[in-house]
C-alpha cells in the first residue's frame, strides 16, 4: 500500500514539471512573435532627413524674434544666427516635435541679423532651410509697439514704414548669392524714399579748445560717421559751394555720438566748422556754419637780469615767448613807495630802465607782461641795490649818412646818430683818411646827457675817406669810447660846362694838342 501510494506521488509530480514545462515554451513563443516585428524594424536604417516647411518670424521686437517651422517626423529644432553668415547657434535638443518655435532674445535693436533653422531627427539626419533675414525693431519703434510676425514678418504700422516691413515677404524668397545682389538694388531703393538722413542734435555739441588743437563732439538720431569741414576765418568762403578748406574725421566708423580731435592748429585764431554725418546708405545730414577761437599762447618770461645798476638807476633786461608789451613795478623797500615804468610796444626782447631811484637803497621788482591777445603774465619778485655807479655808458646803434650839396663849395653835410644805455653826454672825433697821423678833430661836446644822440659834420670834403669814433661819458664820469668807424662822402656833382668840355676832349683829342 505504501508502495503505491509513492508511485502515484511520483506521477503528478512529473505530471506537475511537464505542464510547466508546456505553458512555459508557449509563452516564450508568444512573447518572440510579439516582439520580433519591433526589432526587424529597428535594424532598418533610416536615411531620411525631416523635411522642413512653413518657416514663420514672429513677435520681433527691439530685442528679440520667434521662429518657428515644421517638419513631417518627430526632430529636435536649432536655429543658426548672426549679424553675418558666420553663424550662431539657438537649439532644443529634443527629437519630439514637428512644430519647432525658437526664441532668439539679448538682440541688438534696429538691427539686421541673418538665419537659419536645422531639424535632425532621431538616426541624425539633418535638414538645413535656405538663409533668412530679420531686422529687430528700433528703440523708438519698440515703444510704439511696433513688431512683426508671420511669414514675410509683416505687423502693425505705423508712420514711415520700416525697410524690413516692406521687402520682408521678398526677403523670404532669397535662396542665392544673385538673388541677394538683385535685391540689393531694390532695397537702398526703398531706403531713399523712406529714411531721411541723419539728424544733427548741435544744441548737445560741444567745442573744447587748446593753443593748436581743437576737439568737437556731436550726436546724431541715426548711425553715421564722423566728418568736420573747417577753415581759417581768412579762408573762410561763404559764397562758395564748399566754403571750407579741409576735412578731418572717421569716414568709416558709424555710431550715434561722434567726437573728432583737430590738431596742428593756429593759436588765437577763430575757425568756421561744420559736422556732417553720413549713414550706410549715403544719406547725409550736415549742421550749420558755426565758429570756435583757439586759445592765446601764454606768455613766458626768460633770462631776467639787472645788466646794469647805478647810484639812481637800473637797467632790467628781460625776453619773452611772444610779442609783449611790458610794465615794471618797483617799490622801494625802506619807504614802501613804489613806481611803475614800461614799454608799450609789443616786442620779445625787453630792457627797461629804472629811474629816479635813491643811492644805497634796496628795490624790490615785479616784471607783467600782456600779449596782443590779452594773454598776462607775471615775474617773480626780485630785489637790487641801488651803489655808486663804476661802468660806463655802452654804445650801440651808431649810423652815419651823408648828402652832398651842389654850390661853389660844393659842402658835405654828415648826419651822425647812435644811442646809449644811460644818460650821457658824448663827442664825435674824425680823422681824413684810415691812418691816424695826429690827434684828430672834433664836433663840440653835446652840452645835456642823453640816450639818444645825434650831430652833424658839415666840413667833411667829397669822394673822401673819414674814420670816426665816439666818446661818452655818464653823469658820474664813467667814459666809454667806441670802436672806429668809416665812411665815404659822396662825390663832387660835374657842371654843365664840366661835361661838355670832358665829352668835347673824348671826341676830338687833337684839341688837347692843339692847345700844347
Amino acid at each position: 500500500m505504501k508502495k503505491n501510494f509513492l508511485l502515484v506521488n511520483l506521477v503528478v509530480l512529473l505530471f506537475m514539471i511537464f505542464f510547466c514545462l508546456g505553458i512555459g515554451l508557449y509563452f516564450a513563443q508568444k512573447m518572440s512573435a510579439l516582439f520580433r516585428p519591433a526589432a526587424a524594424e529597428e535594424t532598418e536604417e533610416d536615411k531620411t532627413p525631416p523635411a522642413i516647411s512653413d518657416i514663420k518670424i514672429g513677435q520681433t521686437t527691439a530685442t528679440s524674434t520667434l521662429i518657428t517651422w515644421q517638419t513631417d517626423e518627430q526632430s529636435d529644432s536649432l536655429v543658426n544666427f548672426g549679424l553675418d553668415k558666420r553663424y550662431g547657434v539657438s537649439r532644443d535638443p529634443r527629437f519630439d516635435k514637428t512644430s519647432h518655435e525658437i526664441l532668439l532674445d539679448e538682440l541688438l535693436p534696429a538691427t539686421t541679423y541673418y538665419f537659419r533653422v536645422i531639424s535632425s531627427d532621431a538616426a541624425g539626419n539633418q535638414g538645413i532651410s535656405s538663409d533668412y533675414i530679420f531686422t529687430t525693431a528700433g528703440e523708438e519703434e519698440q515703444k510704439k509697439g511696433a513688431g512683426s510676425e508671420g511669414v514675410s514678418g509683416e505687423g502693425k504700422k505705423g508712420e514711415g514704414q520700416t525697410i524690413v516691413e516692406e521687402t520682408k515677404e521678398i526677403l523670404q524668397k532669397i535662396t542665392t548669392e544673385q538673388s541677394l545682389v538683385v535685391l540689393q538694388a531694390e532695397i537702398r531703393e526703398t531706403a531713399e524714399a523712406n529714411i531721411e538722413p541723419p539728424t544733427i542734435i548741435l544744441d548737445l555739441a560741444e567745442v573744447e579748445v587748446g593753443v593748436d588743437w581743437a576737439r568737437i563732439s556731436w550726436e546724431t538720431d541715426k548711425e553715421g560717421n564722423s566728418i568736420v569741414a573747417i577753415a581759417s576765418e581768412a579762408d573762410y568762403r561763404p559764397d562758395r559751394e564748399n566754403p571750407y578748406d579741409w576735412k578731418i574725421g572717421e569716414p568709416d566708423i558709424y555710431s550715434l555720438a561722434h567726437e573728432v580731435l583737430i590738431k596742428n592748429l593756429r593759436p588765437a585764431t577763430t575757425y568756421h566748422f561744420q559736422v556732417s554725418s553720413q549713414s550706410v546708405l549715403g544719406l547725409t545730414g550736415r549742421s550749420r556754419d558755426k565758429t570756435f577761437r583757439t586759445k592765446s599762447v601764454q606768455p613766458e618770461i626768460y633770462n631776467i637780469s639787472i645788466t646794469k645798476i647805478e647810484e639812481e638807476a637800473a637797467t632790467i633786461s628781460f625776453v619773452t615767448n611772444v610779442p609783449c608789451s611790458s610794465i615794471l613795478e618797483y617799490v622801494n623797500m625802506e619807504s614802501g613807495r613804489a613806481k611803475l615804468e614800461g614799454n608799450t610796444s609789443f616786442i620779445t626782447v625787453h630792457s627797461v630802465r629804472l629811474t629816479n631811484l635813491i643811492y644805497d637803497t634796496y628795490y624790490s621788482v615785479v616784471i607783467r607782461v600782456e600779449s596782443e591777445e590779452g594773454e598776462k603774465s607775471q615775474s617773480e619778485a626780485l630785489t637790487f641795490l641801488t651803489i655808486k655807479d663804476k661802468l660806463p655808458p655802452a654804445i650801440a646803434k651808431v649810423n652815419t649818412e651823408s648828402t652832398l650839396y651842389p654850390g661853389s663849395e660844393n659842402k658835405i653835410q654828415t648826419i651822425a646818430s647812435w644811442e646809449t644805455d644811460e644818460l650821457s653826454a658824448c663827442q664825435f672825433f674824425y680823422h681824413q683818411g684810415l691812418i691816424v697821423v695826429d690827434e684828430g678833430l672834433s664836433l663840440p661836446k653835446e652840452s645835456e646827457y642823453s640816450t639818444k644822440h645825434v650831430q652833424v659834420a658839415t666840413s667833411f670834403l667829397p669822394a673822401t675817406v673819414y674814420k670816426f669814433w665816439l666818446v661818452c661819458a655818464d653823469e658820474v664820469g664813467n667814459e666809454a669810447r667806441s670802436q672806429d668807424f668809416t665812411l665815404l662822402t659822396p662825390t663832387r656833382e660835374e657842371s654843365i660846362i664840366d661835361i661838355i668840355i670832358k665829352n668835347f676832349e673824348s671826341t676830338f683829342g687833337w684839341v688837347k694838342k692843339f692847345g700844347k
